[in-house]
């Protein structure tokens, strides 16, 4: 059974429960009496009493073969026979709960590769060591914006076709501060806004339903790890909201039209969800 734990949440003031920090402490220094590697970035395998069996250095890990060794070797030594999963494939990012009335946004965000005139996920191969990397696989986030602060997003008053405003600052920052490719840093209070705007622009308005432009551009601070480099993330955004004057927000989507953080190119799609 495949179990993985985030540095970033055993870390001090992580998510991670005490009885997980226990775990994997216990798993660590069992592993250093047996005289095998270990560290903070490993695969460990453990048997089912608790004792560890193998392990590797995710340098060596990220190497299909030598992890596929480890593993037919491990399957080999306990004589192991096949069995059936024991949890069934699931996704791993799920819609939290929020109040009825709050606007629950979804944000994924990925590496690009610049071919032609458009950007193509960078995706991993199965099986190829060279495909896996920090921008292989897509980041998610979620945000919940309560309703006293999405309605800061709408214009006060009348809205006329051709109308344009500034939706509020600071709100928009708690979703714009997760426009950022995948690294090892995920503190997002670390993060500073070096320019930020966002402006709506109506577009139609049909049946008392307002559909607006989202034009953005921002910069951001942003390091790889947990100390400073120098690192910024750089983005242009497009997007809409739809909505009912004085009732509600019907979606809202934005994605980035250009993104860059360092030498990397990027990705970041932003869309409201049933709440």
């Amino acid at each position: 059974m495949p179990v993985y734990v985030s540095n970033e949440d055993l870390r001090g003031d992580g998510c991670a429960l005490p009885e997980v920090r226990k775990e994997v402490q216990r798993i660590y220094h069992a592993t250093l009496k047996a005289k095998m590697s270990a560290g903070t970035v490993h695969v460990y395998l453990v048997h089912p009493d608790g004792h560890p069996v193998g392990s590797q250095h995710v340098a060596q890990a990220a190497k299909v073969e030598e992890l596929t060794q480890l593993l037919e070797k491990t399957v080999a030594d306990l004589k192991l026979p096949e069995g059936k999963p024991l949890v069934a494939p699931a996704p791993q990012s799920k819609t939290p709960k929020a109040d009825a009335d709050a606007l629950v946004l979804h944000v994924v965000a990925r590496n690009v590769i610049r071919k032609g005139d458009e950007d193509v996920p960078a995706r991993a191969k199965l099986g190829e060591t060279r495909s896996g990397n920090w921008g292989a696989y897509p980041g998610e986030n979620w945000v919940i914006l309560p309703k006293p602060e999405w309605t800061k997003l709408l214009p006060a008053g009348k809205v006329d076709a051709g109308a344009a405003w500034t939706p509020d600052a600071a709100v928009a920052a708690k979703f714009l501060t997760y426009v950022y490719p995948s690294t090892e840093n995920n503190d997002v209070t670390k993060h500073r806004f070096d320019e930020q705007s966002l402006k709506a622009t109506v577009v139609s308005i049909k049946g008392g339903v307002v559909r607006a432009r989202l034009d953005g551009r921002m910069k951001m601070t942003h390091t790889f790890y947990h100390k400073e480099d120098g690192q910024f993330v750089d983005a242009t955004l497009l997007g809409f909201i739809e909505f009912e004057p004085g009732k509600m927000i019907r979606y809202l989507q934005l994605v980035t039209t250009r993104a860059a953080y360092g030498r990397m190119n990027f990705g970041v799609a932003l869309r409201s969800v049933a709440n």
